[in-house]
């Protein structure tokens, strides 16, 4: 019999294997093992920090210290927080600051960031912050005002971004964003002397983040330790420790520089929206007329016999601009850019030929040109300014207000070349320039803020071809379209204690830096320091003793007008002590340390004023104070050092100035003085290695000669 298929109801499905049966042991031995792996770790890391926190190693990170301060819970700038971005002797320090950590009532407070031109350096005193304060102040005195100046020297974004993060924490109103200057030179830039030159952002966000911690600071130490102390650079040199560190303007590395500021400047941006903070993003103005470039380079596949050819076209070229040929010399530049028109210098000088022919819109062109092609980038380039702008508009949010600074400072100077009107060399401002962008901050900070204020009908814009009006007022509008009034240039300065002395002062180290690399590498160094000479001549007898003493009582006016203000009783007593009244410069002294007790240069000052005085016995103690305030700031380790030395305790001394060598190995007058201090200290084989190594520091220095030959006779 023939068997068919069987039906669909005769077929038994396949038994299906059953599920192992859940293993609760195995995935506890697995969560266990996991946890013990990373959590043992983490443990371990934890209780390292803490035990070095317990033990005192190491210091907080931070941009602001809480602190007690005349009885009041308070924010205080942090001199430490710089060395997290700079090598041991080249740390940089905020600007003394105090403010309520509880905001008083009907208190406006903002912050402004940003590198050495945000501050008004060489003159922080009469800076940006300071004159934000006084137009704010005088223009709405029912607000309380607190313009904070967290700024630093030599930073750039990879800084202000942590600095941005603590502002947030401090219930500010608005935040003033001036920076830019430094991408290239500062910290992790294309150009540093800090460290590694533009490593990814992660590594330097995660390097950062280890540098905050105290066992990251414990490895930094060791890792130090390893190199035997021999930093690349042992101290501060100014502008000159960038020697020979010129770069092409379209290399690699200023790519990245440029990709870390966007990110950097959209983090801070993320900041101030998660605090509620508004901001004012400015563009960085710079000096174009009056700075050439520091640096040029040709192009990299330039043959000799071009480079010959260029090199003689470029020489004509000079030649016949030194007889104010301007024709000519313009031909003959025009033959060396066929060859290479990126050579920054040849740029500057075609520029130059422009303006005297009158093709304004070329020069122009040029001077921008010549700034971009800078091969020793000091200046923010259009590149950077452009970031700025476009991240004012990405952000999206009315809460962040462009200003730009660079067309403002454009529209104030003579065919739109902004020079030395405004600036004191490449990028940092005179008291007219600081003014000029401290009213424009302050109408802008009113519209945002949504201020009344009063208003003016305006003049004729200021700026001409003759060149800018000192107290005409800026045509700037409120949202009614009538302009605000502002107390003018003038005013603004008498209330800051502003003195002819004090620009005195100012010119004379604005020479002094002038004078040194790398602006002696400028085309244009021999007008530029004749200039600034020309100037400095105008204000020679702000230094004669009886116009030093009416600027002294010029400075208490302003004293008396606002007596908190620690800043102004700074100025005074600096002006008090130059006309020779030291018992009241001493009197102003102790009232800023009342005012600001974490300000370390405060006691300083005062510790050499008692000294001054033959009053050395009180000195130490000041200086002690500043090494409370930060243990490895080297002026007082040396000062104290010198003190204890003459008041004969010589191993104490010897102490002190150990750790003054260790900050700045490379001083010759910290070595001797520790030489001679070891030799009264009856031990003269370690005073000889010090004079030993002054000696080659300095090749017959007859001091270290002398200590050497004397420990020799003593044997």
């Amino acid at each position: 019999m023939k068997t068919g298929p069987a039906s669909s109801a005769s077929v038994k499905p396949a038994p299906v294997a059953a599920a192992p049966a859940a293993n609760p042991a195995g995935r506890k031995r697995f969560w266990f093992r996991l946890t013990a792996f990373l959590g043992v770790p983490i443990l371990f890391l934890a209780a390292t920090e803490g035990g070095l926190q317990l033990a005192g190693f190491g210091h907080p990170t931070g941009f602001f210290l809480k602190r007690q301060v005349n009885g009041q819970s308070v924010w205080t700038d942090n001199q430490a927080f710089g060395e997290r971005f700079f090598p041991p002797g080249l740390a940089r320090y905020p600007r003394p600051a105090t403010l309520p950590r509880a905001k008083p009532a009907n208190t406006l407070r903002l912050f402004v960031l940003g590198e050495s031109a945000a501050q008004g350096d060489p003159a922080p005193r009469f800076g940006l912050a300071r004159m934000l304060e006084v137009l704010l102040r005088e223009a709405f005195p029912q607000r309380r005002i607190e313009v904070v100046d967290a700024t630093m020297v030599a930073i750039n974004s990879h800084a202000i971004l942590p600095i941005g993060r603590a502002c947030a924490k401090c219930q500010g109103d608005l935040w003033v964003i001036y920076m830019g200057n430094n991408e290239m030179i500062g910290p992790f830039g294309a150009l540093s002397v800090f460290g590694p030159k533009t490593p990814p952002l992660l590594l330097v966000r995660a390097n950062l983040a280890l540098k905050a911690t105290r066992l990251g600071q414990l490895m930094d130490l060791g890792l130090r330790r390893l190199r035997g102390g021999n930093e690349p650079l042992a101290e501060w040199g100014g502008m000159g420790m960038w020697a020979g560190l010129d770069i092409h303007s379209d290399q690699k590395r200023t790519a990245r520089v440029y990709r870390h500021l966007q990110a950097n400047l959209g983090a801070i941006l993320a900041a101030a929206r998660q605090a509620g903070v508004k901001v004012i993003l400015c563009t960085v103005a710079t000096n174009l007329r009056d700075c050439a470039p520091f640096g040029a380079l040709h192009r990299a596949d330039l043959t000799a016999a071009k480079l010959a050819e260029w090199e003689a076209a470029y020489r004509q070229g000079v030649a016949a601009q030194s007889q104010t040929n301007w024709a000519e010399a313009d031909l003959c530049y025009q033959r060396a850019a066929a060859i290479d028109e990126r050579f920054a210098d040849l740029t500057y000088r075609r520029a130059e030929c422009c303006l005297a022919l009158g093709q304004l819109a070329q020069a122009q062109r040029y001077f921008l040109a010549a700034r971009d092609q800078d091969a020793l980038q000091f200046r923010a380039d259009g590149r950077i300014n452009q970031i700025i702008r476009q991240a004012a508009a990405n952000a999206a949010t009315p809460d962040v207000h462009l200003l730009d600074a660079e067309a403002l400072f454009a529209a104030h100077s003579p065919h739109g070349l902004v020079g030395k009107d405004y600036f004191y060399e490449h990028v940092h401002l005179k008291p007219e320039g600081n003014y000029l962008l401290a009213r424009a901050v302050a109408d802008c900070a009113a519209e945002a803020l949504g201020l009344p204020g009063p208003t003016k009908e305006v003049p004729r814009p200021v700026g001409s071809a003759d060149g800018p009006s000192t107290d005409a007022r800026l045509p700037t509008t409120s949202s009614t379209g009538a302009a605000r009034s502002w107390i003018s240039e003038s005013e603004c300065l008498a209330r800051l204690g502003f003195t002819e002395w004090n620009r005195y002062s100012i010119l004379k180290e604005v020479l002094e830096r002038v004078e040194a690399f790398p602006y002696t590498r400028q085309v244009n160094h021999a007008q530029q320091l004749q200039a600034l000479r020309q100037e400095f001549d105008q204000y020679r007898a702000a230094s004669k003793p009886a116009q030093v003493r009416r600027a002294a009582q010029q400075a208490a006016q302003a004293v008396a007008r606002c007596p908190q203000d620690a800043e102004l009783r700074w100025n005074l007593a600096e002006l008090l002590s130059q006309s020779g009244d030291l018992a009241k410069a001493e009197a102003q002294w102790r009232a800023v340390i009342r005012l600001q007790p974490q300000a370390i240069w405060a006691y300083y000052n005062l510790a050499r004023l008692l000294e001054s005085c033959q009053r050395d016995a009180e000195a130490p103690a000041l200086y002690r104070q500043c090494l409370q305030i930060n243990p490895r700031f080297f002026e007082a380790l040396h000062a104290l050092g010198l003190a204890l030395t003459r008041q004969g305790e010589f191993r104490e001394a010897a102490r002190f100035l150990r750790l003054a060598v260790r900050e700045k190995p490379s001083s010759v007058k910290t070595r001797l003085a520790l030489g001679q201090a070891l030799v009264q200290a009856q031990q003269p084989a370690a005073a000889a290695r010090q004079f030993r190594e002054v000696l080659r520091l300095e090749p017959g220095n007859p001091q270290a000669r002398q200590g050497l030959a004397s420990i020799g006779r003593a044997k």
